[in-house]
């Protein structure tokens, strides 16, 4: 399904009325549990706990260098800058939602505060590192309500509940990913072709020009995308990379 096609969907949907509204305490743009996360969610890798694994080890390592980079970049211009364009939290976040998301499905729904407790920073500091993993286009994600039982009665009819996440890579660093996971080299000749993944992808890092990445990405609180059509468009382009990769050989791309 193409990304106008998505779009459509996800808002025809909301203007039928599945995403009930009725005075309660819930999000603008919230969709009804279980009418969007089949279009969202896919499997990690080739679905499979080692392809899953694979693909996982080698976007956290790759998410690491990216923030070393892109805060090396800002410190030039913000002496004493702690954080690159993800924080050191957003980098902790990232991993623990790959350590949860479930790898056959790409299902991921946590609650910010579930991933406070992971992480071991508050609710707000998870929050705003979530925002910075956005905007630079690890993930995305939905708000989604829930109805509740009580259809005609007085009270709420709706309640939030946690949002689901898609998962995603800002093009540079899949690139980076994609050399570290390569494709499986014959049994002998496998230490040569991991040391030259390992001396390929510190080439494209040492390439990645973390001004022109910081400058195309960071974006504070201006996100661009906030609707559905984008993550409609993150999810055809993903699913594109997919099938490339599929023809090609490759393995562990989402």
């Amino acid at each position: 399904m193409t990304a106008r096609a998505i779009g459509d969907v996800l808002a025809g949907r909301q203007g039928r009325g599945d995403s009930p509204r009725s005075g309660e305490a819930v999000w603008r743009n919230s969709y009804t549990e279980g009418t969007i996360e089949d279009r969202i969610w896919r499997p990690i890798g080739d679905g499979s706990r080692r392809g899953a694994r694979r693909r996982i080890g080698a976007v956290v390592k790759s998410a690491r260098a990216l923030e070393a980079r892109t805060r090396r970049e800002r410190q030039k211009s913000q002496p004493g800058c702690r954080n690159g364009i993800l924080g050191h939290i957003g980098v902790a976040v990232l991993e623990a939602l790959y350590n949860i998301v479930d790898f056959r499905t790409g299902r991921l729904e946590p609650a910010i505060a579930t991933l406070a407790e992971m992480v071991g920073h508050s609710y707000q500091a998870v929050h705003s590192a979530l925002r910075r993993l956005r905007a630079a286009g690890f993930l995305h994600w939905v708000r989604r309500s829930r109805p509740l039982e009580n259809k005609g009665e007085a009270g709420p009819q709706v309640e939030q509940i946690t949002n689901a996440y898609a998962l995603f890579l800002p093009k540079p660093v899949e690139d980076m990913v994609r050399r570290l996971i390569g494709k499986g080299p014959a049994p002998d000749d496998a230490s040569w072709a991991r040391e030259q993944q390992k001396a390929q992808w510190r080439e494209m890092l040492d390439a990645l020009d973390p001004a022109d990445f910081v400058d195309a990405i960071w974006t504070g609180d201006r996100l661009r995308g906030e609707t559905l059509k984008r993550i409609g468009e993150l999810i055809d382009a993903r699913d594109s990379r997919e099938r490339e990769s599929s023809t090609s050989g490759e393995t562990g791309v989402i």
